[in-house]
């Protein structure tokens, strides 16, 4: 290991931005609340309302650009590692970016980003309707693991092979948030699946994967 600088860390700074990504949560999570939702379908009317996935995703990806560029600068330099290590941390993130595009495909993420009832609005077709138990999938990366893009970005943030502080302190954020986020989809999904969800809790992990996965009942 190699590179560690010698800047004194400022706690004022670290507190702003990991400050500054938990207000971007906060948003990001009311906005997917389920009670905001149905405001919004009620405002808005079916029609309208198929459109909000995209506006929610695009809304997102705006007020996390507005974070990134208003983060404080936090260069100092944690670790950085070359040879073997580099590469064998170099392919825990490759990893994580398969699993993360597995995961995707697995649960069609292009419904996620509401592209799909973009389309059919478009089209002037109706969207299919939101159902979590049609939508629901305990197969290819979600009979890995429950929560695969969690674990995934996990594995991607917390392994590059040069860390700054600025980085860390991002991951430490996406790290808790991933895990609150986990704990509350847990909840919801117990609650509209029952026994169904029971049964997929009993054969798949939460995060790490088993080396023999359990069968069906």
């Amino acid at each position: 290991m190699s590179g560690l600088t010698p800047e004194v860390l400022a706690p004022e700074r670290i507190a702003a931005a990991f400050g500054l990504w938990v207000l971007w949560g906060l948003v990001h999570s009311l906005l997917a609340a389920p009670g905001v939702k149905a405001w919004f379908a009620r405002a808005l009317g079916p029609k309208r309302f198929a459109l909000y996935p995209l506006a929610y995703s695009l809304v997102s990806l705006a007020t996390f650009a507005a974070a990134y560029l208003l983060e404080p600068p936090l260069p100092q330099l944690l670790w950085a590692v070359d040879g073997p290590a580099a590469l064998l941390l170099y392919g825990v993130q490759l990893a994580g970016l398969a699993l993360l595009v597995w995961a995707g495909m697995s649960m069609h993420a292009f419904k996620m980003f509401g592209l799909p009832q973009f389309w059919a609005v478009l089209r002037r077709r109706a969207p299919d309707e939101p159902d979590v138990r049609r939508d629901f999938t305990s197969t290819k990366a979600y009979g890995l693991v429950r929560h695969p893009m969690h674990l995934a970005g996990v594995l991607i943030l917390f392994c590059p092979p040069r860390m700054t502080l600025g980085a860390l302190v991002f991951a430490v954020f996406a790290g808790l948030y991933f895990l609150v986020g986990t704990l509350l989809e847990e909840r919801r999904l117990a609650r509209d699946l029952g026994p169904v969800w029971a049964e997929y809790v009993r054969r798949v992990p939460m995060f790490l994967p088993r080396l023999w996965p359990r069968p069906r009942a």
